[in-house]
């Protein structure tokens, strides 16, 4: 025996709506942040880090390699540590330069991106003395 076409439908709309709210409430855990940096000269490792209160649980304010300059990457963050950061710093480092590093806080790099798209960089190296 068959379902009547209207169950079936209503059925599939509510498991359509359900599969949307677990989608979304997944989403809002984590901000996707889309970094491009580049710098002059080319070819410099790219870091960045969350510096985080020390007592907080978040707190691992380790150092995460993004790539050589160009870097136009998308990493996700997680809101939570987006709000309670300290800072959100990009290093940039290369050899025979000095190493140079640049910092936001968290309500700032979610304000650049909602405006630019991205947080974009583009350092220019200067030279270590020899």
């Amino acid at each position: 025996m068959s379902k009547p076409r209207a169950a079936t439908s209503r059925v599939t709309r509510i498991v359509a709506v359900l599969a949307a709210a677990a989608v979304l409430a997944g989403c809002a855990t984590t901000q996707i942040v889309p970094f491009t940096v580049q710098s002059d000269p080319l070819g410099a490792h790219v870091l960045y880090q969350v510096q985080t209160p020390v007592s907080d649980d978040l707190s691992t304010n380790e150092w995460i390699y993004l790539g050589l300059t160009p870097v136009d990457i998308r990493r996700e963050v997680g809101r939570t540590q987006l709000r309670k950061a300290d800072a959100f710093v990009l290093r940039v480092v290369k050899e025979g330069y000095l190493d140079q590093q640049k910092s936001w806080s968290g309500d700032d790099i979610v304000g650049q991106i909602e405006d630019k798209g991205r947080v974009f960089w583009n350092p220019r190296l200067v030279r270590v003395n020899q």
